[in-house]
This record gives C-alpha cells, sequence and structure tokens, in this order.
C-alpha cells in the first residue's frame, strides 16, 4: 500500500469514502479542496492496486499536529491502511519537530477509539455534546517520543 499526498484529481473518491460512513461529519470535494490549499494541512492518501483506500488529514501547528480525520473505505476496514497512514503522519510530525498529536473523536466511534488507543493515544477531556448538540467529543493526545524541539522551522516544519 503506497501513502502518498493527496492531489486535487483524488478528491471525488476522498469524498466518496467520506459518504460510505454516514455518521462521519463529511467535508465533501469542497471542504478537501480546502484542506488542500490549506498552507498548514497535509492531506495524505493510501492508495492500493484498486485505487484508494482512504486518508488523513492533519495541520502542522507547531509543537503540535492536530488529527482532524483517518477515513477508509468500508471494504478495507481492518486491513492497516489507517495504521499506515497514521505512521505517515507520524513522519511529518518527526519531520517537522512536533511533540504531540490531539484529536477529538466522537465517543461513540468506538472502533475509532481503539484504533487511537492501540497508537498510543490517551483521553484528555471531553466536549460534551459537541456532535450536533448530542454526542460528546473525547479529546486524545499522544506525546511522541525523541522529537527535539527546533526554532529554525518554518510553518509547515520546512527550512
Amino acid at each position: 500500500m503506497l501513502i502518498r499526498r493527496a492531489l486535487k484529481e483524488d478528491l471525488p473518491a476522498l469524498a466518496e469514502i467520506e459518504l460510505e460512513h454516514p455518521s462521519y461529519p463529511a467535508w465533501g470535494a469542497k471542504g478537501l479542496l480546502a484542506e488542500l490549499s490549506n498552507p498548514n494541512a497535509i492531506t495524505l492518501a493510501a492508495c492500493d492496486g484498486a485505487g484508494i483506500s482512504g486518508f488523513v488529514n492533519f495541520w502542522i501547528v507547531r509543537p503540535e499536529v492536530q488529527l482532524n480525520a483517518v477515513v477508509v473505505s468500508k471494504k478495507n476496514l481492518r486491513r492497516g491502511a489507517a495504521s499506515k497512514l497514521l505512521a505517515k503522519m507520524y513522519e511529518y510530525a518527526k519531520k517537522t519537530a512536533c511533540i504531540s498529536v490531539e484529536l477529538e473523536v466522537n465517543a461513540a466511534n468506538l472502533p475509532a477509539i481503539k484504533l487511537y488507543e492501540k497508537h498510543g493515544f490517551t483521553v484528555v477531556g471531553c466536549r460534551p455534546k459537541f456532535y450536533n448538540n448530542s454526542g460528546d467529543a473525547l479529546l486524545m493526545r499522544k506525546t511522541l517520543p525523541n522529537t527535539p524541539i527546533r526554532e529554525d522551522l518554518g510553518p509547515l516544519g520546512l527550512i
């Protein structure tokens, strides 16, 4: 499975994957396009022989990474795509000298919570009734090991 930067041409496939998950707060092609234009955002696509199987979107807001979305097509669930996308995000975090990754997840989304816990995230807070004034959002954080703070990096961590 190849993990690469998402391209504008990928947006219909990414939006289609979002729609496979009715409870997911989908951005749609327009929102995803805005993320491709955001100088602090990175969207990565997981590609297999059949096309795009999932994507991750995150912001580099040094010294942290804000994980906004990890979405995998239903036919590719539990096949390692999400873990590979997260692993690539950790590489970006390390290159940009980020020391932690933060996210929010619907407290009812147990598969996502288990994935994040498997990756070393812990719950650090809760936003009651965050989703449509009903579902709680759990705030989770992962501290990244051995990441030195560098002051010589630009907004995306590049010199």
